[in-house]
């Protein structure tokens, strides 16, 4: 206490003197229009200021949230898109009231996600105490973007698109002939992939839009894949090679939606029935 008195008693000349400046300042302000303008001009800016940088801060810190609640909206319509497999504005809700529903989606947050690999893999935020098992397909609105592997309670981790040994069955939107989306990795590049096994008489062109075929139990029909940028026929080739640019931004996703096909099982049985019957 004594040495806070001492501290003040040495700046007891810094203190009078503010407390002038402070008194000589309000009397200039009181008495005189044009200074009095110039301060309350000066104190609503200031404020302005304040109250804009804290309303974009709130927005900043909001925008995960808000991500979020857009990206379980985007889930819920596609969840109709696949299931009617027409415009969501002419799906009726009474639909999702019976047990004909063939997809169910669900959003799960990206918490780790390579690029960089030649098996490259990404873990999400959902796992068995959340209804999800391995062999289940990732998309986002923009495209493809991986398979479930494996799962833990919590957690669960998936081959990225950015894989070699990663396989979509896709086809050129217009045409049903099936062929094979494979990373094209030796171009370094995370959005160029390579269409295969498309016969040379198909009709495609640099600009088509190719989706999945529909012909696998993971992904329905019609998830964008990506546009064609080239076509290539090799001399003696039966097949065209298709390099196709994707959308979808691999190293930049947050969220990401959980394909899960309710009759895969049940194709999937009854395809092993008869296959082992014809050995």
């Amino acid at each position: 206490m004594f040495n806070l008195v001492q501290l003040f008693l040495r700046l007891s000349g810094f203190f009078v003197f503010l407390l002038l400046e402070i008194i000589c300042f309000t009397l200039v302000v009181k008495y005189n229009q044009v200074q009095k303008d110039i301060y309350v001009n000066s104190i609503n800016r200031g404020t302005g200021f304040l109250q804009k940088m804290t309303a974009n801060t709130r927005y900043y810190l909001s925008l995960d949230d808000e991500n979020y609640r857009l990206s379980r909206a985007n889930a819920r319509l596609l969840e109709k898109l696949y299931n009617e497999g027409r415009d969501t504005t002419t799906v009726d809700t009474s639909f999702f009231q019976n047990d004909t529903l063939q997809y169910d989606i669900q959003i799960a947050r990206i918490v780790n996600n390579t690029i960089n690999n030649h098996h490259n893999y990404m873990t999400l935020d959902k796992g068995t105490d959340d209804g999800i098992s391995a062999h289940l397909g990732l998309i986002t609105e923009d495209g493809v973007v991986g398979i479930i592997r494996k799962v833990s309670k919590r957690y669960s981790v998936a081959m990225s698109m950015l894989h070699r040994q990663m396989r979509v069955s896709a086809k050129v939107k217009g045409n049903h002939y099936p062929g094979s989306l494979i990373w094209n990795e030796e171009e370094k590049n995370t959005g160029l992939f390579t269409l295969l096994e498309i016969p040379k008489h198909a009709e495609v062109s640099e600009g088509d839009t190719v989706i999945t075929s529909g012909f696998s139990s993971i992904f329905p029909e019609g998830v964008m894949l990506g546009t064609i940028e080239n076509i290539d026929l090799k001399p003696g080739s039966h097949a065209f090679e298709i390099s196709v640019k994707s959308k979808v931004d691999m190293a930049n996703l947050q969220y990401v939606y959980i394909v899960k096909n309710l009759f895969k099982s049940e194709q999937l049985n009854l395809e092993t029935a008869v296959a082992n019957e014809d050995e």
